[in-house]
């Protein structure tokens, strides 16, 4: 992806000094964007800082510094990033439905094991908005934003391995992968089912394998995206191969979550194609499709099965099961729910179901936060697709919108934002939305990364004391 002629725009970042949006920086939200999603995807999910809970997960300690770094930067004129960003408004709401809720938990009163659930949510909620928010406001161009997609999508692909060595081997390549200093959670088992298991579905490194074929389904689109549109030949061939081992990983995970989203994906992915790219697509993907019935005997039977004995399915049953329970919590606590994080599964009840858990925790307010921030990011997508010429940015911009219709979908299905990485892979989309929003807005003054904007013109008025570095 080539610069777009804004980057190369002077920044007005002191009396008499420009700099450039082009100009690099080491250690720069794109790079550390860029790492947490190797820690979340390649890094096994029970790993964590000592004496801490899997609140101690690296990605997780690093998406809260995010949102402190970008919290810290709102602070200073010459930091601050001009001009308007919806997605700073969704940010707000959502966390606003949270300290709404918490608040409304304390007036309730609550016991020990409650006040700890809500305390670790209102943590929780701020390792979620960091990437969001950091993303949104603080990749400076339309190439670092590429950089961090081809990370994502090259970790994906590591993970996808992983999982596939699992499914076709028993090799849990997932145990050898250690960060020195930490610590392993006991109640992480391995990737690989256990013998005797009813299940034959694998998790990679992720915490469950519902979590591992969402999570793939997800990234999916954007590793098409990466391998027909990037710059490089080399990295589209990469990509090429990285989108295969995402979708052999589905099927593995033998979810009907991950196969749901996988369906969702591509029907929405379809009429961002071309008839050719179409044709591209399938016949990799039907030859795909015929090398794991080779590979994996009984492995496509598994997965067609699981939707063939839904109406039989103890777990289908116990979801239906949770509608009464929640109907008794919310019609007590309607508008803000008992408080995010008190409705404690050992305590009530398991809600493998996402809205549910907010509908009880949060109420209708927290409900409609959530919301919110899945229909920003479609609409802030939605705008730059309709102000995008470049076929690049226009199937990206499906892509975005894609992986939140899934995000809507698949959190119906199970407990979402319990789990980490898949919790990560969305903040992360979603803030990519709202810095494509910016990067492709026709103003000037929205787009520059710096604290003022000024035109080619203003710039020759008043020459720089310190060199534009491009």
């Amino acid at each position: 992806m080539t610069a777009a002629a804004v980057d190369l725009d002077p920044s007005l970042v002191d009396a008499g000094t420009y700099a450039s949006r082009r100009r690099r920086h080491l250690f720069d939200v794109s790079f550390l964007l860029s790492l947490a999603v190797i820690l979340a995807l390649l890094l096994p999910v029970g790993q964590v800082v000592p004496q801490l809970s899997d609140l101690g997960r690296p990605v997780t300690l690093l998406s809260m510094g995010l949102f402190m770094i970008w919290a810290l930067s709102r602070t200073h004129p010459r930091l601050t990033s001009r001009g308007p960003q919806p997605m700073r408004w969704a940010v707000a709401a959502y966390l606003g439905s949270y300290m709404v809720s918490y608040a409304a938990g304390l007036y309730r009163g609550m016991p020990s094991i409650e006040a700890s659930g809500a305390d670790r949510a209102m943590l929780a909620v701020f390792a979620m908005l960091g990437p969001i928010i950091a993303f949104a406001d603080g990749v400076p161009n339309r190439q670092r934003l590429d950089s961090v997609l081809q990370t994502l999508v090259f970790a994906a692909s590591g993970m996808a391995f992983i999982g596939i060595a699992q499914s076709t081997i028993g090799v849990d390549l997932a145990a050898y992968i250690q960060l020195p200093g930490l610590s392993e959670l006991s109640n992480y088992g391995a990737g690989v089912p256990i013998e005797g298991s009813s299940r034959s579905g694998v998790a990679s490194t992720a915490t469950h394998y519902i979590e591992f074929g969402a999570v793939m389904a997800m990234i999916l689109p954007f590793a098409v995206h990466v391998a027909r549109f990037a710059e490089k030949s080399l990295v589209r061939q990469c990509a090429s191969v990285a989108a295969l081992l995402i979708l052999a990983a589905i099927p593995m995970s033998v979810s009907r979550t991950g196969t749901l989203a996988l369906l969702i994906g591509l029907a929405i992915m379809v009429p961002f194609w071309n008839w050719r790219m179409r044709y591209n697509l399938v016949v990799p993907f039907l030859g795909l499709f015929a090398a794991l019935v080779v590979v994996r005997p009984g492995l496509l039977g598994s997965v067609t099965g699981l939707f063939s004995g839904w109406g039989n399915d103890p777990s289908v049953q116990g979801r239906k099961d949770d509608y009464e329970i929640v109907g008794y919590f919310f019609s007590q606590r309607p508008w803000f729910g008992r408080g995010q994080g008190t409705f404690i599964p050992t305590v009530y009840t398991f809600l493998d179901n996402q809205w549910l858990g907010h509908v009880v925790s949060g109420g209708i307010v927290g409900v409609a936060a959530l919301f919110g921030l899945h229909m920003t990011a479609i609409v802030l997508a939605w705008m730059a697709y309709r102000r995008s010429a470049d076929a690049a940015d226009r199937h990206l911009c499906g892509c975005l919108m894609a992986v939140q219709v899934v995000a809507i979908v698949v959190e119906g299905t199970f407990d979402a934002l319990s789990f980490t990485t898949f919790v990560f892979v969305l903040s992360l989309l979603t803030g990519c939305a709202g810095a494509l929003w910016r990067l492709v807005h026709p103003s000037r003054q929205v787009r520059t990364m710096g604290p003022g904007s000024v035109s080619p013109e203003d710039s020759r008025e008043e020459a720089p004391r310190t060199p534009v570095r491009v």
